[in-house]
């Protein structure tokens, strides 16, 4: 192993905590298939964790590793959860295992994610699409327990964008709402089906295909090409609302102007959708007011409408009204006397 990926604090076993965040992340308790993760430890694991790669670690003996991967019509998907690696695939793998495949992959944990690719290091962080060709030699370095989700798809699908799939380049510029929107509908989807909480049809699969695509020839796509994407749609709506449902202002208007299309194109992507876009932020303003009247006994209802984005206190307690059937006020009594019942239930009797 090279000095430039040592690290000093050795790798240790899973941690039951996180074990169980991450099933729960990948909703592996809404698979429909009642999936069970391949547990892969020690040099054995090491061994089995990746098709046409080498997997070395400072300690193999307390490597550890959780994964679901499958194989569908066109493409891979998998969702995994490691501790701390090094995977490589050198000219001596590529020439006895040749494989045209791109791996584009997202992770959610914080940490150091290095990617050597030609004579270039690439740092990758939460959220940021990393991809690497099989075709060509890379090694890929994380110093933390990682989650990376992802898919696997042959070169040949990717048309015109393969000569940029094989470049040696940095991740698509994780501030566009191309970036986000990939990066979030490949967590999602890479999960579902590798957990098997969704059976894609092959026009679904294509869509994926299409938006890694459009992130991987993203200087020069045409926009008005993006917005077609029913997919990108989504997930940019998805994002926007995440950063913007805060803003009083922030309505379907402007999204509409966001993403540079009318609002009845705009529309005309949800139409097969149960909930509007107008509930959809109004949704998203009560998940954040909830939030606030858990943990903020100390900030007024007033200033709780606020700072969700809702215009008024009597319309976010209309909202709470509406969806929960009390209001605002009750809500956070409610909640209290749960958290110190919670609490006594857990403090040692004398």
């Amino acid at each position: 192993m090279t000095e430039l990926f040592r690290d000093d604090v050795p790798p240790a076993a899973l941690p039951p905590k996180v074990i169980e965040t991450w099933e729960r992340r990948v909703g592996v308790h809404r698979s429909n298939i009642q999936a069970e993760p391949i547990r892969l430890t020690g040099p054995d694991g090491m061994r089995h964790f990746g098709q046409h790669v080498e997997v070395q670690t400072d300690d193999p003996g307390s490597f550890d590793a959780l994964m679901f991967a499958r194989q569908l019509s066109m493409i891979g998907t998998f969702c995994s959860l490691h501790t701390p690696l090094q995977l490589s695939r050198n000219p001596r793998l590529i020439e006895q295992q040749p494989s045209e495949d791109l791996v584009i992959g997202v992770h959610t944990l914080e940490g150091r994610h290095i990617i050597r690719q030609g004579s270039r290091d690439f740092a990758y962080g939460p959220g940021q699409l990393a991809f690497v060709s099989n075709a060509s030699p890379y090694l890929e370095r994380t110093f933390e327990i990682n989650d990376p989700a992802g898919l696997v798809i042959p070169l040949e699908l990717l048309g015109n964008q393969r000569r940029v799939a094989e470049q040696a380049r940095r991740p698509v510029a994780s501030h566009t709402l191309l970036a986000r929107a990939t990066a979030s509908f490949i967590l999602q989807f890479a999960s579902d089906t590798a957990v098997g909480v969704t059976e894609p049809d092959p026009d679904t699969e294509m869509a994926a295909i299409e938006l890694v695509r459009a992130a991987l020839g993203q200087l020069d796509y045409d926009n008005r090409q993006i917005t077609d994407n029913a997919l990108f749609v989504r997930e940019a709506v998805s994002d926007l609302i995440e950063r913007h449902h805060r803003d009083p202002s922030f309505t379907p208007n402007a999204i509409a102007r966001y993403l540079h299309i009318s609002r009845r194109q705009l529309y005309r992507h949800f139409e097969d959708t149960e909930d509007s876009l107008a509930a959809r932020i109004a949704d998203r303003r009560l998940k954040t007011a909830c939030e606030l009247l858990r943990t903020r006994p100390d900030m007024a209802v007033s200033e709780v409408a606020r700072v969700s984005g809702f215009p008024s206190s009597p319309t976010m307690r209309n909202r709470f009204r509406a969806e929960l059937g009390i209001g605002p006020s009750e809500y956070r009594a409610r909640a209290a006397a749960e958290a110190d019942a919670v609490e006594d239930w857990g403090s040692p009797t004398s």
